[in-house]
């Protein structure tokens, strides 16, 4: 599944660090209660090939905040991330370039929200589930995998309790723009990313869900 990340979603700084970060990265999702992962293999392939997966959470901010209170997680996840850039001096200088300033004022907001005294009667953040990267391989494409897949998330998200799942996908020609909304979902927010792309959020409102 991490190799299939790699090759068929290559954007963003994770991919590019290779299979054998991504797959840390994606053990944090399978050790998490808040994870939600679906793998579609072909069974009548030699190795059982992955042809598709949808990967993400059914409750983003309690997956996140976790994880960073795992310190052997947070160090195993820097460690790999440490020696892809080792071994790719470009992708270290993009790095650099684009993500360290920006994950150190996330740092210091969550620092700083962390030591903030909590408001009387603040009501808890909604539930939501983010679907962090859905890919099919392309020979599967039109074959329905997709849509099975998605549905397969929301369910899981809405048995879990989730209010509603949020996605994020690229408005150019590697994006699934055309698929969430040939699905129905409700494009809310676009914003450039560190890497010169642009991604646009779509939600699905997950009626009934508490």
């Amino acid at each position: 599944m991490a190799r299939a990340h790699v090759e068929l979603l290559p954007m963003g700084l994770f991919p590019s660090l290779g299979a054998r970060f991504v797959r840390r990265w994606q053990r944090t999702f399978l050790h998490s209660p808040h994870g939600v992962g679906v793998v579609a293999v072909d069974t009548a392939a030699p190795r059982d090939e992955v042809v598709g997966f949808v990967l993400g959470t059914s409750a983003h901010a309690a997956y996140t905040a976790e994880l960073a209170k795992d310190r052997r997680a947070m160090a195993s996840l820097f460690l790999a991330a440490l020696v892809a850039l080792l071994v790719r001096p470009p992708v270290a200088l993009r790095a650099l370039r684009t993500r360290v300033r920006p994950w150190a004022r996330r740092a210091l907001r969550r620092r700083t929200a962390a030591v903030a005294p909590e408001r009387a009667g603040s009501r808890a953040a909604p539930r939501v589930a983010v679907m962090t990267a859905l890919a099919v391989r392309p020979d599967w494409r039109k074959s329905g995998i997709g849509v099975v897949l998605v549905e397969r998330f929301v369910e899981l998200a809405r048995d879990a309790g989730a209010m509603w799942v949020e996605a994020q996908t690229s408005t150019g020609p590697l994006g699934a723009t055309g698929f969430y909304e040939r699905l129905g979902w409700e494009a809310t927010t676009q914003r450039p990313t560190p890497d010169g792309d642009s991604v646009r959020t779509y939600r699905r409102d997950l009626g009934g869900a508490r």
